[in-house]
């Protein structure tokens, strides 16, 4: 990326993912403020209705945070961005419940890609204020 006017990698991989699950219209809305940017995207995966948005600085571009509705990954790298998105939503990707410090209870969006292990996780443990999509990744918990 050499200026303003180039489209971020990081959205050149989103746009991958998204076609590699079958989405046509895969376009992100970009926004520039001086040396950083977002860039964000809605529609529909597999049958489920998904936001997701990216941020970024031009001084910076080898990662990223991803939001992927109430998921957000932070310091993704660039180049791991079409992966992630393909695990998550042909299942290859789980989500397990999680307690910290004995109280605060979690659900966690775990995603591998090469040799990282992506983490993302959202106050609570009720499974049903998850998306649909997140909810066919929970794991099986007693």
């Amino acid at each position: 990326m050499t200026g303003r006017s180039d489209k971020p990698t990081a959205v050149v991989q989103l746009e991958s993912g998204l076609r590699s699950v079958g989405v046509e219209d895969d376009a992100f809305s970009e926004r520039w403020d001086e040396g950083a940017w977002v860039a964000d995207w809605s529609g529909s995966i597999l049958g489920h209705e998904v936001y997701l948005f990216v941020m970024g600085a031009a001084n910076h571009p080898d990662s990223v945070r991803l939001m992927l509705d109430e998921f957000t990954f932070d310091d993704v790298r660039t180049e791991h961005l079409s992966e992630l998105v393909r695990k998550v939503f042909v299942g290859d990707a789980r989500v397990t419940k999680s307690r910290h410090l004995l109280v605060s209870k979690y659900l966690v969006l775990n995603v591998r890609v090469g040799s990282e292990t992506y983490s993302a996780s959202v106050n609570g443990d009720s499974v049903d204020d998850l998306s649909p999509w997140a909810r066919n990744l929970v794991e099986t918990m007693n």
